[in-house]
């Protein structure tokens, strides 16, 4: 299906198409495994959660197990449900972000075009040829 991870020797989490890093396939589970443990600790059953949440039990299931194709909405959804919303409206707050706190708001640009070398370009053929199947990074 694709690249094989030479580290695990297995292959990469794929989902909707996209293939997903290991890191944050590891990030994911753990995830849904501290939501489960949040939504027991709340004495909330998989069913009481799921009606919070507005989605079926099997959704929430994907989400506890750190499927990484559960949507954002499922997962806000989830934290609006256990009471912990302030944590996403958090996430990346400029308040929070060493990087972020260099430099002044007014200084950002709005937009950051991506400069490409000539040779990847796209051709009216296709898009560019990659020696790696792997995203970049990888």
């Amino acid at each position: 299906m694709g690249h094989v991870d030479t580290m695990t020797k297995t292959a990469p989490k794929v989902t909707k198409g996209s293939a997903v890093h290991p890191r944050v396939h590891r990030a994911m589970i753990k995830l849904g495994r501290d939501m489960a443990l949040a939504r027991r600790v709340r004495s909330l059953s998989t069913i009481d959660m799921a009606e919070r949440m507005g989605v079926d039990r099997s959704t929430l299931r994907r989400l506890e197990q750190g499927d990484p194709g559960v949507s954002l909405n499922t997962l806000a959804m989830a934290l609006h449900a256990l009471g912990l919303m302030d944590r996403l409206e958090g996430l990346v707050d400029r308040a929070t972000d060493d990087v972020g706190l260099l430099t002044a708001e007014d200084t950002v640009p709005k937009r950051i075009a991506r400069s490409r070398p000539a040779s990847t370009r796209r051709t009216p053929a296709g898009p560019p040829r990659s020696e790696s199947a792997e995203p970049e990074g990888w």
